[in-house]
């Protein structure tokens, strides 16, 4: 089986564990609940949701504190090149159009 690694809040309380899946792309398996690690019996984990893909704020049950979960670039190439053409097309285009925009406004600072 892979190597899970624990994912935590600031304040330690676990949200989940990070996997590597057969493409070598980490994956976050979130927690239904947060777990107190250091409580004397921590609570079991009923439910694993996930693997959470893209960019998104998790934030823990137990303290409130907000983590963010980034997509890495592994699982943002997989993803694309499970794409159909088109589609891997459209992004092309959308990319190369904001890449544009940027360069204006870098132009235009100067």
């Amino acid at each position: 089986m892979d190597e899970l690694k624990q994912w935590q809040c600031t304040n330690g309380h676990a949200l989940g564990v990070i996997m590597v899946n057969g493409d070598d792309v980490p994956q976050l398996m979130l927690y239904r609940h947060a777990v107190d690690l250091s409580s004397d019996e921590p609570a079991e984990v009923d439910v694993m949701i996930g693997p959470l893909v893209g960019k998104m704020p998790v934030q823990c049950d137990i303290c409130g504190d907000v983590k963010p979960w980034d997509i890495s670039v592994s699982a943002l190439a997989e993803l694309i090149i499970s794409l159909p053409d088109k589609q891997v097309v459209q992004l092309q285009a959308r990319v190369l159009r904001r890449q544009g925009r940027k360069e204006a406004k870098s132009y235009a600072a100067e």
